[in-house]
C-alpha cells in the first residue's frame, strides 16, 4: 500500500474511553454500541478490544450480530432493530442473539415461534421518539400473555438527550413507571444521557458515539480521546494567479496569487462531498483551508498562509488534533454521519499508543 491516506485506530484510547464511561455509571451494566462497522472504526478492530470491558454489545441488525459471533465474541449481543421477518428469530436463537421487539409485527412473529426456540428479548417502549417502540398497553398485554422472564429488559431511546432536559425527563419517567410496574430491568442512557443525566443510568447503559472519543453535543467529557485519526500527505503543490479557480464547478477562486496543495482523499474515502470552502485541514500542525469542491479521490487546500510546505508533508483531516466535531459543525453535519459513512476503501490501521 503506497497511497498515504489511512485511518489510524488508537485501541488504547478506545479502551480508556470505555473505562471512563463505565466509571460514569458504576452501578449499571454496559452494552457498547458497535453498529455501522463500529461507527466506521472497523468492528473487527473495536469489538475484540472492548470485549473484556463491558457486559455485551449492541448492533442494528442480525447480520451485524452474526458478524460479531464470527469474530469470537461470546458476550450478549442486542439487536436494536429486532427481526425483519420471522426467520430471523431462528437465526438469532441459533447464534444466541438478544432481539429487541419494537413493533406489533415482531410481537406476532415472536409469539408464533415455539417457546423452546425463542431467542432472548428486550422490549422497546416508545416514550416519545416515535420511530420504533411499543406502547405501554402493548407491552402490558405481551407480559400478561407470556409471563416474561425478569431477565427481559425494558428499554427506550431518548430523542433530545443532548439538548432538552424537560423532554428527556418525561421520557425517562414513562419508562420508569412501566418498568417498575412490571418489575423489569431497564435501559435508557445513550451517550449524551450517560454523560449528562445520572438518573438515566438505571440497570443498563448503551454508549456508542462517546466510546470513540467524541463527546456528543451538549456534553462535557474532556477525558475522552478521539480513537480515529484520518491522515494523508500532500500529493502535489502548484501556485495559481489571482482570479484562477480550483476544482469542479469553480466554486473557489483566488483573490491573490495562491499556493494550492492537493491531498489524496475524497468522498470515496468518506471525506464529505458537501464540505465547504474554508473547512479546516491540519498540515504540519497548522490550520489551512479547503479550497474547491471535494472530488471522488482528491481535495485541494489553500496553504498560502501556513508557511513553507512541500510534497509529502503530513495532513490530518480529523482526529487527535482536529476533532471530527469541528469538521461537522463547520459544515452543518453530524460527526456521527461522517464516521458512519467511511467506506472500507479507507484502510484502518490499529495502533496501541
Amino acid at each position: 500500500m503506497t497511497r498515504p491516506t489511512k485511518a489510524t485506530i488508537d485501541l488504547s484510547a478506545l479502551q480508556q474511553n470505555a473505562q471512563r464511561l463505565r466509571d460514569r455509571a458504576p452501578n449499571s451494566r454496559c452494552l457498547f454500541v458497535v453498529k455501522a462497522d463500529a461507527y466506521g472504526h472497523g468492528i473487527e478492530l473495536v469489538a475484540p478490544a472492548l470485549q473484556n470491558l463491558g457486559d455485551g454489545f449492541a448492533v442494528a441488525h442480525c447480520d451485524e450480530g452474526v458478524a460479531l459471533r464470527h469474530l469470537g465474541i461470546e458476550q450478549p449481543i442486542l439487536i436494536l432493530e429486532g427481526n425483519f421477518d420471522a426467520n430471523e428469530l431462528a437465526l438469532a436463537y441459533h447464534h444466541n442473539l438478544t432481539v429487541a421487539l419494537t413493533n406489533s409485527t415482531q410481537i406476532a412473529d415472536y409469539l408464533a415461534t415455539a417457546t423452546a426456540q425463542r431467542p432472548a428479548i428486550w422490549l422497546k417502549l416508545d416514550t416519545g421518539m416515535h420511530r420504533l417502540g411499543l406502547t405501554a398497553t402493548e407491552i402490558d398485554d405481551f407480559a400478561a400473555r407470556t409471563h416474561q422472564s425478569q431477565s427481559t429488559v425494558l428499554f427506550t431511546h431518548f430523542s433530545d438527550a443532548d439538548q432538552s432536559d424537560e423532554r428527556t425527563e418525561l421520557q425517562l419517567q414513562s419508562l420508569i413507571n412501566l418498568g417498575s410496574s412490571l418489575g423489569y430491568p431497564m435501559s435508557a442512557a445513550n451517550s449524551p444521557a450517560l454523560l449528562r443525566y445520572p438518573a438515566t443510568h438505571l440497570d443498563w447503559v448503551r454508549p456508542g458515539y462517546a466510546v470513540y472519543g467524541n463527546p456528543p453535543a451538549g456534553t462535557d467529557a474532556p477525558d475522552l480521546q478521539p480513537v480515529m485519526t484520518v491522515q494523508s500527505r500532500i500529493h502535489s503543490l502548484r501556485t495559481i494567479a489571482a482570479g484562477e479557480c480550483v476544482g469542479y464547478g469553480s466554486t473557489w477562486c483566488a483573490n491573490r496569487e495562491s499556493v494550492i496543495a492537493t491531498i489524496p482523499i475524497g468522498y470515496a474515502d468518506g471525506y464529505p462531498r458537501s464540505a465547504r470552502n474554508g473547512t479546516p485541514v491540519l498540515i504540519n500542525g497548522r490550520i489551512a483551508e479547503l479550497a474547491g469542491r471535494v472530488s471522488m479521490d482528491l481535495i485541494t487546500v489553500d496553504v498560502t498562509n501556513i508557511g513553507p510546505v512541500k510534497v509529502g508533508d503530513p495532513v490530518e483531516l480529523w482526529g487527535k488534533n482536529l476533532p471530527v466535531s469541528v469538521i461537522a459543525d463547520y459544515n452543518d453535519l453530524s460527526g456521527y454521519e461522517i464516521l458512519a459513512r467511511i467506506p472500507k476503501r479507507l484502510p484502518r490501521i490499529a495502533v496501541d499508543l
